[in-house]
C-alpha cells in the first residue's frame, strides 16, 4: 500500500505535465483528439486524488512521502509529500483543472493546442507546489506556472489581456524575490550542512528565536499572491481582462495557494504565535475581508465584483490561518478550499454569460432565469458557498472562524460585518443576473451554454454542498473526524 500511495503521489504533478507534453507534440490538425486528451489527463488527475483518498491512512503528520537526492552538496532534494493541508489543496487543484480544461476548451476564440497545454502546465505547477517539501522545488514549481499563465492570459482582450498578464507576472516575480531572500536567510540560520528540506529545517530551527524580518520577507511574498488589502491592486485589473480559463485558475488557485504557502512554510517554521505577530496578521486578514466585501458591493462589472468577493473570502480564511488554535486554522483551510471551488464555479459562470452577452456590466446581464434556468440555477451552489450559507462548505469554514472570535467582540463584529457585506453583494449580483427580462436580440445567436459547461458547474455545486454537509469526506478516513 505504501508503494501504491507513493506512485500516486508522484503521478499527481506528473500526469498533467505528461499531458501537456503529449498535446504539445500532437499535430495541430487534430483539435478534437487534442481536446479529448486534455480532458482525459485533467480527469485522470482528479481520479488520482480520489485514489489517494482511498488508500491513505489519515493522521497528523505526513500521509505519504517520497524523497530522492538531487543536488547533495547544496542540500537540495526531490521531496514530495502530502499532509492533511496539502491533501486538501491538491483536491481543490484537481477540481480546478477539470473545470478549466473541460469547461473552457474550444469555448473561447483562439483556444487550441496552446490553451490545453498551458492549462495542464499550470495544473502541474500547482500540484507540485502543494506536494513539495523541499523549498527549492517548492519555488521552482511556483515559477513554472508563470509562463503558461502569461500566454493564456494574453490571449484575452488583445490590449487588456497582455497588459494584465504582464502585471500579474511582475507582481509574482516580485513576490518570488522576497521568498528567495527569506528562504536563503532561513537556510543560513539552520547552519551546516545546508538543507532546503522543510522537515529538517523545522527540526533544526525548533526552539530558536528567529528574526522577525524572515517572517516579513516570507509573509509578504505569500500575501502578495493572496492579494491582501494594500497588495491587491493587480487582482481586479487582471481578473476583469483575462479569458475564463485563466480566471478560473487565478481566483480559484493562485489566491488560495498563496494562503497555503503561508501555512506550509511560515506557520510550520514559526509556530502558531508567529513571534508575537499573530494579531498583526489577523488584522491584515480582517482588513482584506472588509475591503474586499465593500469593494464588491460597489462594483458594476460582474467579473471584478467576483474577484473582490474571492479576495474577501480568502481574507477571512487568512484570519483563521493566522490563529494559534489548530481547530481555527483547520476552519481557515476549509474556507480556503471553499473559496477556490466557489471562485472557479463563479468564474466559469461569469465567463460564459459575459461572452454570450458581449459585456461584463451587471446592468447588461439579466433574464437568465427565464432563458437558461438550469445553468443559472446550478450557479447558486457557488453563490451560496461564497455567501457562507448553511449547508455549504463556505459555511463550515466561516462558522469555525467566527465561533473562535466570541471572546473578542470587536473582531467578531468586523468579521461578521465582512461576511454579511460579501454575501449581500454576491447574492445581489446573482439576483440581478437572474431577474428582469431577457432580450434575445442582444445576446449571441450561438447556442449556449455548452453541455460540458453545465456539467462542470454541476460538479462544483455538488462538491461544495456535499463537502459542506459531510466535511469528513475531504480527508483520508482516520483524519476525517477532525473536520
Amino acid at each position: 500500500m505504501d508503494f501504491l500511495s507513493r506512485i500516486l503521489l508522484i503521478a499527481l504533478p506528473a500526469t498533467p505535465a505528461l499531458g501537456a507534453l503529449v498535446c504539445a507534440f500532437l499535430p495541430a490538425k487534430y483539435p478534437r483528439l487534442m481536446r479529448v486528451l486534455g480532458w482525459t489527463f485533467a480527469l485522470a488527475v482528479l481520479g488520482i486524488w480520489l485514489g489517494l483518498r482511498a488508500v491513505l491512512t489519515g493522521g497528523d503528520g505526513l500521509l505519504v512521502s517520497w524523497h530522492a537526492h538531487w543536488v547533495e552538496p547544496l542540500g537540495i532534494g526531490l521531496h514530495l509529500a502530502l499532509d492533511n493541508t496539502g491533501f486538501l489543496l491538491a483536491g481543490m487543484v484537481a477540481f480546478l483543472g477539470v473545470a478549466a480544461v473541460v469547461g473552457t476548451s474550444s469555448a473561447e476564440p483562439g483556444s487550441g493546442r496552446s490553451h490545453i497545454v498551458s492549462l495542464l502546465c499550470i495544473e502541474a505547477g500547482m500540484l507540485g507546489v502543494v506536494s513539495s517539501w523541499d523549498l527549492v522545488l517548492f519555488i521552482a514549481f511556483w515559477e513554472v506556472t508563470l509562463v503558461p499563465f502569461f500566454f493564456i492570459m494574453g490571449r484575452g482582450n488583445t490590449r487588456g489581456g497582455v497588459a494584465s498578464a504582464t502585471r500579474f507576472v511582475i507582481s509574482s516575480v516580485s513576490s518570488s524575490v522576497l521568498m528567495w531572500v527569506g528562504v536563503l536567510w532561513l537556510v543560513q540560520l539552520a547552519g551546516s550542512p545546508w538543507t532546503f528540506d522543510l522537515v529538517t529545517l523545522s527540526e533544526r530551527l525548533a526552539g530558536q528565536a528567529l528574526p522577525t524580518g524572515v517572517i516579513w520577507l516570507l509573509g509578504l511574498s505569500f500575501l502578495m499572491r493572496m492579494a491582501v488589502f494594500g497588495l491587491h491592486t493587480w487582482l481586479p485589473e487582471v481578473s476583469g481582462n483575462v479569458p475564463t480559463a485563466a480566471n478560473i485558475m487565478l481566483t480559484g488557485g493562485v489566491l488560495p495557494l498563496g494562503a497555503f504557502g503561508w501555512v506550509h512554510v511560515v506557520n510550520r517554521l514559526f509556530g502558531g504565535d508567529l513571534n508575537g505577530l499573530e494579531p498583526v496578521f489577523i488584522i491584515i486578514g480582517l482588513a482584506t475581508a472588509v475591503a474586499g466585501g465593500l469593494a464588491s458591493a460597489v462594483q458594476r462589472d460582474f467579473k471584478r465584483l467576483l474577484a473582490y468577493a474571492c479576495m474577501a473570502q480568502v481574507g477571512l480564511a487568512f484570519v483563521g490561518l493566522s490563529s494559534p488554535d489548530p481547530l481555527v486554522r483547520q476552519g481557515g483551510l476549509v474556507l480556503l478550499v471553499a473559496a477556490g471551488l466557489a471562485g472557479a464555479g463563479l468564474s466559469l459562470f461569469a465567463g460564459v454569460i459575459c461572452q454570450a452577452r458581449g459585456s461584463q456590466r451587471i446592468t447588461d446581464l439579466s433574464g437568465l432565469w427565464r432563458s437558461h434556468p438550469a445553468f443559472a440555477g446550478l450557479a447558486f451552489g457557488a453563490v451560496a458557498s461564497m455567501a457562507a450559507m448553511p449547508g455549504t462548505l463556505g459555511f463550515v469554514g466561516s462558522f469555525r472562524i467566527l465561533n473562535s472570535m466570541v471572546a473578542e467582540s470587536w473582531a467578531l463584529f468586523i468579521a461578521g460585518s465582512a461576511w454579511l457585506i460579501l454575501g449581500a453583494s454576491v447574492v445581489w449580483a446573482y439576483r440581478r443576473v437572474l431577474g428582469g427580462s431577457y432580450q434575445a436580440e442582444v445576446w449571441t445567436t450561438t447556442a449556449w451554454p455548452r453541455k460540458r459547461e453545465v456539467g462542470i458547474l454541476a460538479l462544483l455545486a455538488v462538491a461544495l454542498v456535499v463537502a459542506g454537509l459531510l466535511p469528513g469526506l475531504l480527508t483520508p478516513a482516520a483524519a476525517a473526524g477532525g473536520l
